[in-house]
């Protein structure tokens, strides 16, 4: 058992200080926070899509023993929040700090202080801390705007883990069981918030497009699914399922984004493309879009 231990311990990927120096150097000779995000992000096209989180709180986690941070493959948020924490930064302490600012409600690194739920958490704690602005508002009309409402239940949403979400290697798999106990328990202690966030309805901007022009580049795009019902199966509802970011090139407003349907990859889009496919669509209903600072 000791020896199966420790293979799964050495088979988790480690990054060094030396990582963040080498991607960091890739970039050195462009100047300015969003031109840098485009580099950055685009550097990455290509890499696959990564399932079941690909980030963590390291080596020594509770609950989730994946890496702080990483380069070789990204869900939809930590694409976004790898890109804006390397286009803000210099150094690799730099680079560390702002990732702990994005993802962790005041730079807290604990599972449960992770920005997990994005109306709720990830949204509103990275305008309080000053890395990005809810620029919907400003967008289009006043009359256009509608607001997605939802319960986050985050105790039935932890009573609802389960054995094979937890991301820990470090214990005997006897041992598993119990630590999801452990989990669940403290996770069910947590309030059920109601949470709102604007949107942009996806019929009506396919219908009048000339807005996407006036997106800043570089802009967070969160697509946004009103009171979306996953009760049966992570016990809550959700606002929002997904994350990108959005370049103005040639005219034409772009969605770079690490996306789970096929080729299950990063990529780029036209993002007046991407948004045709979802007019008419049972659940996901508009965009609600952040400049960053």
């Amino acid at each position: 058992m000791k020896t199966l231990l420790l293979a799964l311990i050495l088979s988790l990927p480690v990054f060094a200080q030396e990582d963040i120096a080498r991607e960091l150097k890739r970039v050195e000779n462009v100047q300015g926070t969003i031109a840098r995000l485009e580099q950055f992000s685009k550097n990455y096209l290509g890499l696959p899509y990564g399932y079941n989180g690909p980030l963590g709180e390291g080596t020594t986690a509770r609950y989730d023993q994946d890496p702080l941070w990483r380069f070789d493959t990204y869900d939809c948020t930590t694409y976004v929040e790898t890109m804006i924490s390397l286009a803000l930064s210099l150094t690799p302490e730099e680079f560390q700090s702002h990732m702990r600012e994005i993802r962790y409600e005041r730079g807290i690194i604990d599972y449960f202080s992770r920005n997990h739920f994005t109306s709720l958490q990830w949204v509103p704690n990275n305008i309080e801390n000053g890395y990005l602005k809810d620029i919907t508002r400003e967008l289009v009309p006043a009359s256009v705007i509608k607001v997605a409402r939802s319960l986050a239940d985050q105790p039935r949403h932890y009573r609802a883990k389960k054995l094979e979400e937890l991301r820990v290697f470090d214990v005997p798999r006897e041992s598993l069981p119990a630590r999801l106990e452990e989990w669940q328990e403290e996770g069910s202690r947590l309030p059920a918030l109601w949470t709102e966030l604007d949107y942009i309805p996806v019929d009506w901007i396919v219908a009048n497009p000339a807005p996407l022009a006036r997106i800043p580049n570089g802009s967070v795009v969160n697509f946004v699914r009103p009171n979306w019902d996953l009760t049966s199966s992570i016990g809550t509802h959700l606002n929002v399922s997904h994350q990108g970011l959005i370049f103005q090139r040639d005219g034409k407003s772009w969605l770079r984004h690490s996306s789970s349907a096929a080729p299950h990859n990063v990529r780029e889009e036209l993002f007046i493309d991407y948004l045709r496919k979802y007019v008419g669509h049972a659940t996901l209903k508009g965009i609600h879009l952040m400049s960053v600072q």
